[in-house]
Order: structure tokens, then sequence, then C-alpha cells
């Protein structure tokens, strides 16, 4: 879903940590988290957006 916001801006990459209490994380190009996904919750895609809005610039 990610790498279809942002186009060729962003990777998205499958990978499995233990333990894990997030199902999914934004990593900022610095390595911060920018958005996350604690395990269980639903996916709230409008803050999603907005995160690579704010780290990628908006689609073109």
């Amino acid at each position: 879903m990610g790498s279809l916001l942002v186009g060729d801006r962003a990777d998205l990459t499958d990978a499995a940590v233990s333990p894990s209490d997030v199902d999914a994380l934004l990593i900022r190009p610095d390595g911060c988290v920018a958005w996350v996904v604690p395990t269980g919750q639903d996916l709230d895609a409008t803050t999603l957006v907005r995160a690579l809005g704010t780290w990628f610039g908006q689609p073109a």
C-alpha cells in the first residue's frame, strides 16, 4: 500500500522481528519512526497518508 501512495519515493519492505508489538511501521529516512500500527489495531490510512506526505511530499 505505501509504495502505491508515494510512487517510487519510498520502498515497501516486509520484515519479521521477534518479539513484535506492531503490525506496521513507517520509518523516516533518518531512522525515526514516523507512523505505527500496534498489533491488533486497525490500519488508519488517513494518518499514514499524512505521514507519507510529510516525509516524502504529496503524490504527483
